[in-house]
């Protein structure tokens, strides 16, 4: 497993990541059969990148979304606007599931997911983190590691991956727990440690650490 890339391990402790980012239910296997018509022009993998853009490794919103535009007209392609109008959400979401399980060969537009190594990266940073996070004195206790493979799933789904987030909201998940500030900033204070000790990129260290600042309101004091 690649240890390189253990910026995955942020989420990973549950009382950071909310569902905010969650990627949308689709199916990967559903997904296949429906990207057959993508293939002529994408690659049977989404690999090809000549005449049009790289799908493997794209994050499963921004997909969705480029869909939804080529559908109602908001984005023109004089292909991708036919194609996209017999297309129920259904199909979407399950295409981008597809897409965001393939592996890219290059990570350039590549969702944070593949930046970060990939599904083995992030489960092995959760387990990174939820240890560290342990054996830290001041979560006095308060990580078990119970939640761990919601919290793989889930930030899995929150950097773009073809994951699906079954758990609670971050609200209900912590009711009665009373997080306080200082074990918010433990687990963050953790993770900034992780990312430095494994030399994790800038940009991909912002972009994740981006997603945790917003969720303090939703885990702190419930």
């Amino acid at each position: 497993m690649k240890r390189t890339r253990l910026i995955s391990s942020l989420v990973g402790i549950g009382i950071l990541l909310a569902s905010v980012a969650v990627a949308a239910a689709g199916s990967a296997q559903a997904g296949s059969a429906k990207s057959m018509f993508c293939s002529g022009c994408h690659g049977v993998d989404g690999n090809a990148a000549y005449p049009s853009a790289r799908l493997a490794g794209q994050a499963t919103q921004r997909f969705t979304q480029s869909m939804v535009d080529f559908k109602t007209g908001r984005r023109f392609h004089p292909v991708m606007n036919i194609l996209s109008v017999g297309l129920t959400q259904q199909d979407m979401d399950d295409m981008a599931m597809f897409y965001a399980a393939q592996k890219p060969v290059t990570l350039e537009n590549a969702s944070l997911y593949w930046r970060l190594g990939g599904g083995d990266a992030v489960n092995a940073a959760t387990d990174e983190l939820i240890a560290v996070s342990q054996a830290d004195a001041r979560m006095n206790g308060g990580i078990t590691g119970g939640c761990r493979v919601k919290l793989k799933e889930q930030l899995c789904a929150a950097t773009g991956g073809p994951c699906t987030y079954t758990g609670r909201d971050m609200k209900t998940a912590h009711r009665g727990m009373k997080i306080t500030d200082a074990q918010f900033d433990a687990v963050a204070d953790n993770l900034v440690k992780v990312l430095t000790t494994f030399k994790v990129p800038g940009k991909e260290q912002k972009e994740l650490l981006g997603l945790i600042a917003p969720m303090r309101g939703d885990v702190v004091g419930q």
